[in-house]
């Protein structure tokens, strides 16, 4: 059972995700979050600053606490692209794409993946690899963890055609964005194996987390691309 704090934090989090505390405003006051809470402004205080450390908010002095601004900035999609629509849809028009399932189990989630999908340490989740084929051409190797309570009856034939078709049309899921972190790495033995890549290739790795639109982490991923198959687009319209 994670400390009160960290439940605490935890919906916070989803909050402000959710825009359900928007960025132009103060947060509710200490003693108004112990009161809905039912806590002390002690266990409060320790939720804040495990907030803060995540990056998430910062206090003014005399003005209250804040959602930054970067984070929302970070954690959403931008007009069209407010829909995440996986892999499958996001390249079908480029081609036939296809997904090759490495590894498909059950486990209980590391801290790291609890932290991610801000679930508990007995929240059984799938662990699952698969390596996505464009016109039969590898191009991303992609690592994933999902809580199984949010969705059931995940099997094999949806990892092969498209876990997010069965997330929004089968289970009745909306999607709202996500938080990527972005590096080149050395690729590993599996990258090697099923990327064609030699050791000295450089891949790009990107380290996401997908929300759904109440600010629930539906998956935690690290998704390997090769260095000559594609790169990020980022567009700044301030």
């Amino acid at each position: 059972m994670a400390a009160k704090y960290l439940t605490i934090a935890r919906e916070i989090k989803k909050r402000i995700i959710s825009q359900r505390y928007p960025a132009t405003e103060p947060l509710p006051d200490q003693f108004a979050l112990a009161a809905e809470f039912q806590t002390s402004r002690m266990t409060i205080q320790q939720a804040m600053r495990q907030l803060i450390v995540e990056g998430l908010i910062y206090t003014r002095q005399g003005q209250g606490t804040f959602v930054r601004k970067n984070f929302l900035q970070l954690s959403q999609w931008d007009l069209a692209g407010s829909d995440y629509f996986g892999a499958t849809k996001t390249w079908e028009h480029l081609g036939t794409v296809a997904s090759r399932v490495i590894r498909f189990e059950l486990r209980f989630p590391s801290e790291k993946e609890q932290s991610s999908l801000l679930i508990n340490a007995d929240a059984p989740v799938y662990d699952f690899v698969r390596l996505r084929l464009l016109n039969d051409e590898p191009v991303s190797l992609d690592a994933t963890v999902m809580p199984v309570n949010l969705v059931p009856g995940l099997n094999k034939s949806h990892l092969e055609s498209s876990v997010f078709r069965y997330v929004q049309e089968s289970v009745g899921l909306k999607i709202m964005g996500s938080y990527r972190v972005v590096r080149a790495i050395k690729p590993d033995a599996l990258d090697q194996q099923h990327l064609i890549c030699s050791d000295s290739d450089p891949v790009l790795e990107v380290e996401q987390v997908i929300y759904l639109e109440d600010g629930t982490p539906l998956e935690y991923a690290h998704c390997h691309y090769r260095y000559d198959h594609g790169g990020i687009v980022i567009v700044n319209n301030g």
